[in-house]
């Protein structure tokens, strides 16, 4: 298999994994803060404003550690994909 494919699939697993972890860190921060289990933003018996700040304190949760962890691999790559000097 070409090194390229098997590096893109590498970083897709990866990336999924990070989300998963980070959505699950994210449970349980919000129920260590407020009590009680993170709203379903669908729920029409869950307040706006809860509904809203679980939204957008997961989605800016999940955003900051994907592009992290882009950043990372982005750099990762690069290196290895440099010439190695040999002394």
């Amino acid at each position: 298999m070409d090194k390229v494919i098997l590096e893109k699939v590498y970083a897709a697993l990866l990336s999924a994994l990070v989300t998963f972890a980070t959505g699950f860190a994210l449970k349980k921060v919000w129920t260590l803060l407020t009590g009680s289990e993170p709203p379903d933003p669908e729920d029409p018996e869950v307040p706006v404003r809860e509904a809203v700040t679980w939204f957008l304190a997961s989605g800016v949760g999940v955003g900051v550690a994907q592009l992290l962890f882009h950043r990372t691999m982005a750099k990762r790559l690069v290196l290895a994909r440099k010439p190695k000097d040999h002394f």
